[in-house]
């Protein structure tokens, strides 16, 4: 299952709003046959995808494993459940089912009444998080937020004149690359835009680049920036209000967005993301972004990287955020820790962004 997880990984950055899926197919004497994934929206699915690269009747008593249940509904690709019937395969082994409420259980239901042996739960913990986005999308109806920031140990993102480059080091540099690689979109506000002016792409590590989400109310990006400078490479996306706004440089696509107090809704932004191709968002900045997110409640997972270094008086990325009571304030509990050079990395998760993942 793990491989499978790996193969569902080619699926990143081209498949959403559908799901990442891998699939493998075993012989009854234990070799490998094929590997299969998804890899572009619309295209065959990973199932079909690997059966289709062997002879017919070879996988016949064999094992297909998948991280994600089989499809039992057309839409844009015959139903993958025919498939492995067709084929001839006597058991499947699935991390997780599918909640798509045309599939939910019926895929499982399809194979059984076929006289396969099906075996589910392998993994499941890694194979929902590696399709949350999906989860999220089908479960909540938006897509998946998180947010990476690099701190000092003192808790500040940048010094009292906006200094920022770099607080983190190579190793958490590159972190955050891989990161970006693995989410649909990466998001910041117009500020950050034209205080770094960052490029927001996928560098320093191989994967591919996601879609960068700019939010700016009154559409104010700068036309020599770095982004609006190589919008035809990297597809961007501008979020404005609903009035008067300024010119849209070229090859920038817009979203509107109802204002609420002058600021674009985090909530209806998510919602709204997934017609778009966008299942996850990973924020980037700024602090004014990564407030308004916090109070909307729709953080999943916040990814900290603490540098071994003191700024003093700075700014911290929570400081427009009041909370309703001490009682009411945001809890997350943390997931993961690891070190990455001289910086240690914490991820914490909220109990909304668990609440959908399988246990």
């Amino acid at each position: 299952m793990r491989r499978v997880l790996q193969l569902a990984q080619r699926g990143r950055g081209r498949v959403s709003p559908n799901p990442r899926v891998g699939t493998l197919v075993v012989a009854p004497d234990g070799r490998i046959l094929a590997e299969g994934s998804h890899q572009q929206y619309g295209s065959q699915h990973a199932e079909v995808a690997a059966l289709h690269t062997i002879d017919s009747g070879e996988a016949r008593g064999g094992t297909l494993y998948v991280n994600l249940e089989p499809c039992c509904h057309h839409h844009k690709t015959p139903p993958c459940t025919q498939a492995i019937i067709d084929a001839g395969i006597k058991r499947v082994v699935a991390a997780i089912k599918d909640p798509y409420p045309l599939v939910n259980g019926g895929g499982f239901r399809s194979l059984v009444r076929a006289g396969i042996e099906v075996s589910v739960g392998v993994l499941s913990s890694e194979a929902g998080y590696l399709n949350r986005g999906f989860l999220s999308h089908v479960s909540r109806g938006r897509a998946w937020c998180a947010a990476k920031i690099a701190l000092s140990l003192d808790g500040k993102m940048a010094d009292r004149d906006g200094q920022s480059k770099w607080i983190s080091g190579e190793s958490a540099r590159k972190l955050a690359h891989q990161m970006r690689a693995d989410h649909d979109a990466v998001l910041v506000g117009a500020g950050t835009v034209r205080l770094d002016d960052p490029e927001l792409t996928v560098r320093t590590v191989s994967g591919p680049n996601p879609v960068r989400i700019i939010i700016a109310p009154n559409s104010e990006l700068p036309l020599t920036s770095k982004i609006a400078q190589s919008s035809s490479a990297v597809r961007t996306i501008l979020v404005i209000g609903d009035g008067p706004h300024a010119p849209i440089p070229p090859g920038i696509e817009s979203l509107r967005i109802p204002l609420v107090d002058g600021q674009i809704s985090p909530s209806v932004l998510l919602e709204r993301l997934p017609a778009l191709g966008i299942t996850s968002v990973l924020i980037e900045g700024g602090a004014g972004v990564l407030s308004r997110f916090l109070k909307a409640g729709v953080l999943d997972e916040i990814s900290i990287a603490y540098a071994p270094s003191v700024i003093g008086m700075g700014l911290s990325p929570f400081d427009s955020f009041i909370p309703e009571s001490w009682e009411n304030r945001p809890r997350y509990r943390v997931t993961r820790l690891k070190r990455y050079g001289e910086e240690v990395v914490i991820t914490y998760s909220s109990s909304l962004g668990d609440a959908f993942l399988p246990e």
